[in-house]
């Protein structure tokens, strides 16, 4: 299960900046085998790394109804294949969390295609598992049931308490509707990422608020 904190901590590591330089001198180096082999490329278009390297480009072409039906496939692939060290349960969830974002800008019909298929996940998705959540949180939200979107930002928070977004958007439900005191989860959020409080100051609804804002500065400084 991958953790918000456990991707910050190996993508600041120093085997990770080696192998991006490495991919940048071996990718071109790749391809170029790939256009001599049409056979093998047509067998590595299969595989589940290429599936999410397809959907990935899609998305940041923003063709949202093309990566909602590439994620989706890319789900019942996991569901029906079993790759080494379980690896499949890891992309259910990067493929979910593609499907969410595409289904955000896209119709209710598919936003609900999502929450149906979401609804038996293969095991707890961690950091990929919390933005399921917060954006299943907006869409309650969106749709006027409060207590719902309460709820799922507090699911999202359990399934990754070291990502601050989750501990945001729940104080921002508390703030808006009163139902509950926004410092405790804003005070976290810092704790998890004290970089995060920009993002809370940019906030109009906390901006109106400047006596929380300066209980966390004070946080901060300390």
């Amino acid at each position: 299960m991958i953790t918000n904190r456990a991707l910050e901590e190996v993508s600041s590591s120093r085997t990770v900046r080696l192998s991006n330089r490495l991919v940048k001198v071996i990718g071109p180096i790749f391809r170029w085998m790939l256009k001599l082999c049409p056979g093998l490329r047509a067998r590595l278009a299969g595989t589940v790394a290429a599936r999410s390297g397809a959907l990935f480009r899609l998305m940041e072409k923003k063709q949202f109804s093309e990566a909602f039906e590439r994620a989706l496939d890319g789900v019942t692939y996991c569901e029906t294949h079993r790759f080494f060290f379980g690896i499949q349960n890891m992309y259910w969830w990067v493929f979910m969390e593609c499907a969410a974002r595409s289904a955000s800008e896209l119709r209710d019909s598919e936003r609900q295609q999502v929450l149906a298929r979401a609804g038996a996940p293969p095991e707890p998705g961690g950091l990929y598992e919390a933005r399921c959540l917060e954006m299943f949180s907006r869409w309650r939200w969106r749709a006027g049931s409060a207590d719902e979107a309460i709820e799922l930002a507090r699911r999202a928070v359990m399934a990754d308490a070291t990502w601050p977004q989750a501990h945001i958007i729940l104080a921002w439900y508390g703030l808006v509707t009163g139902k509950f005191d926004p410092l405790p989860r804003l005070r976290e959020a810092l704790r998890v990422s004290p970089g995060s409080l920009g993002e809370i100051r940019a906030n109009a609804e906390f901006a109106g608020f400047p006596a929380l804002i300066a209980a966390l500065e004070q946080q901060n400084r300390t």
